[in-house]
């Protein structure tokens, strides 16, 4: 937290002890108060417009709902577990209307934004600043690996969604205000193929309920440096 931050919290505390010791105190005696000096005004602080959060998926509320399938009985390794919050980006993204596209950027930005609401806080660098998440490049590249095949390479932030991603280019990081939630995973099974990907047949679920069914394929992910991602997404399908 930098200085300036510091600051305007003490500020704010002082403010709402204040305002908590008045509102707690006994009653005021009958005799006349002595005058006191009015306080020094302060000048508020300036507001940064923050982006607007990342928007949740449209449900068709006429489908009727199911219940979430019953998960796996065998452990499953932390390594797939790590991917859930990408399989669920892929799902969102697609409930929301998109497809998967390696080469789109509003399709990669949408599902990179719905990752980093999943699992951003995980990287030991990550800070947040105000109501945004700050991520450098690097852990951006390697979620960005971990949501598509060969996916380390960023492209530019399309306009229609600078309102969910900043980039700042002195610092080489991205800031993305924090949101999401609400939504998790259901794995239906597993199938390990000794010579090709390995692919998960997955459920979004909200609570008790089953959204929609998918099916995900995951490879190797070969991205040097990577500390918590080891899979990468071959393809993600509604089913």
């Amino acid at each position: 937290m930098t200085k300036k931050l510091q600051t305007l919290a003490a500020v704010l505390y002082a403010a709402a002890l204040t305002v908590s010791i008045v509102a707690c105190g006994s009653a005021p005696a009958e005799s006349e108060p002595a005058p006191t000096s009015s306080p020094t005004p302060t000048a508020a602080p300036e507001i940064t417009p923050t982006p607007e959060p990342t928007a949740s998926p449209a449900v068709d509320p006429t489908a009727a709902p199911t219940e979430v399938p019953e998960a796996l009985a065998e452990d499953i390794p932390v390594e797939i577990q790590t991917m859930y919050p990408l399989i669920e980006a892929h799902m969102l993204a697609q409930l929301n209307g998109g497809a998967f596209d390696a080469n789109d950027p509003a399709y990669f930005w949408q599902t990179v934004c719905f990752a980093i609401d999943g699992c951003g806080l995980e990287f030991y660098s990550a800070e947040t600043v105000g109501n945004a998440l700050v991520l450098s490049r690097g852990v951006v590249e390697e979620i960005a690996s971990g949501l598509f095949e060969n996916g380390g390479v960023l492209p530019e932030i399309p306009e229609t969604l600078s309102g969910e991603l900043q980039y700042d280019a002195e610092a080489d990081a991205y800031a993305h205000p924090l949101g999401g939630g609400g939504y998790g995973i259901a794995v239906r099974g597993i199938i390990d193929s000794e010579d090709g990907p390995l692919m998960l047949m997955v459920s979004l679920t909200a609570g008790d309920t089953a959204v929609a069914d998918f099916s995900a394929e995951l490879v190797e992910n070969t991205r040097a440096g990577n500390s918590l991602i080891t899979y990468s997404i071959r393809s993600v399908k509604r089913q």
